[in-house]
C-alpha cells in the first residue's frame, strides 16, 4: 500500500541519507529537484491539459507518480508503470535515462480542479517520498458555486390528491462518500422520507441508477399524495462515518397539497336537489 505522502512541506529524506543517494548516482543535491514549468493550468469543461514534469537524469532508482490534493489527502492520479488511469495518459514513454513525465488530462470536468504533484519516489519497504515538486494548480474555467451544493432544481410545486410528486436532487460526484437522504422538515424531528441505501418507503421510489458510476441524480417520486404530504423536503448528503455526519443539505422543495381527488363534484345546487330527490324517492319506497 502506498504511504500517505505529506509533500511539498517536508519534500525531502534527512540530508545525509539524501547526500548518500545522490553521490551514488552523480547529481548534486543542488542540481537534482522535481520541474514542474508551470505553476498553473487553467482550462475549460471537456479540454485536454498538459502537466509538465521534468527529472534530471540521472537519478536514484524508483518510481514517478502524479497526485493530486483532495479534501480527504493525497489521491494517485497516474503512475508510469503501465496501469491505466482513465483519461489520463503519459505524454512520451519514459525510457532509460527519460527526464519527461508531464502527462495528459482528457475531457476535464470541474472535479479537476485542484494542485497536483508530481513526486520522485526512492525504491524501498515501502517506497517512501523522496522529492516533490512545487505543484501545479488546474482551475476549471466556468465553475460557479452550484457546482458544488446540492442542488434542488425547485423551491416549490403545487400538487392534487392521488397525484405523482417528482422530487429533483443532484449531488456533485466530487463530494466525499457518505449516504443521501430526503428528509419532510428541520430539526430533530424531521420525517425520514427516503434512504436510498436501504429501508422499504411504501409511495416513494427513486429515479436515478444508483448502480452507475459517477450517477449525481437523486431525485424521488412519490405516488399517491394526500394532504398530509404538505411541508418542505430537504435532499440532504452525508459524510460517511460512525456514524456518519451530515455534509450539506439542498435548499428545500416546498410541497403545496390543493383541492381533491379529481373526481370530486362540486356542491351545486343541481347536486343538492339530486340528493333530495333520491332521499325523497327512498322513503316512498318504504
Amino acid at each position: 500500500m502506498m504511504p500517505v505522502l505529506d509533500f511539498p512541506s517536508c519534500p525531502r529524506l534527512p540530508s545525509l541519507l539524501l547526500a548518500l543517494l545522490l553521490k551514488l548516482t552523480g547529481t548534486s543535491v543542488e542540481d537534482f529537484q522535481v520541474n514542474q514549468p508551470e505553476s498553473s493550468v487553467s482550462a475549460k469543461v471537456g479540454d485536454v491539459i498538459t502537466l509538465g514534469c521534468n527529472i534530471p537524469a540521472p537519478s536514484p532508482a524508483g518510481p514517478v507518480l502524479w497526485f493530486k490534493d483532495t479534501r480527504l489527502g493525497r489521491k494517485l492520479i497516474y503512475s508510469f508503470n503501465g496501469r491505466q488511469f482513465p483519461r489520463v495518459s503519459q505524454v512520451v514513454n519514459p525510457m532509460a535515462n527519460q527526464t519527461d513525465y508531464s502527462i495528459r488530462i482528457s475531457d476535464v470536468s470541474p472535479k479537476d480542479a485542484g494542485m497536483y504533484y508530481c513526486v520522485k519516489l526512492t525504491i524501498g519497504h515501502p517506497d517512501m517520498a523522496y522529492i516533490a515538486g512545487p505543484g501545479t494548480y488546474v482551475s476549471v474555467n466556468g465553475i460557479t458555486q452550484e457546482m458544488f451544493k446540492v442542488q434542488q432544481a425547485e423551491l416549490s410545486q403545487t400538487v392534487s390528491p392521488g397525484e405523482t410528486l417528482t422530487l429533483s436532487c443532484s449531488v456533485p460526484d466530487s463530494f466525499p462518500n457518505g449516504p443521501v437522504l430526503w428528509f419532510k422538515g428541520t430539526g430533530p424531528n424531521r420525517e425520514l422520507i427516503y434512504n436510498f441505501q436501504r429501508g422499504l418507503f411504501p409511495r416513494v421510489n427513486q429515479i436515478g441508477n444508483m448502480a452507475k458510476a459517477g450517477n449525481k441524480d437523486f431525485s424521488i417520486r412519490i405516488s399517491e399524495i394526500s394532504l398530509k404530504d404538505a411541508g418542505t423536503y430537504f435532499c440532504v448528503k452525508f459524510k460517511e462515518g460512525k456514524p456518519d455526519i451530515e455534509y450539506q443539505s439542498g435548499r428545500g422543495t416546498k410541497v403545496t397539497v390543493t383541492g381533491t381527488r379529481n373526481n370530486f363534484v362540486p356542491d351545486t345546487p343541481v347536486r343538492h336537489f339530486l340528493a333530495m330527490r333520491g332521499t325523497n324517492l327512498n322513503k316512498n319506497l318504504l
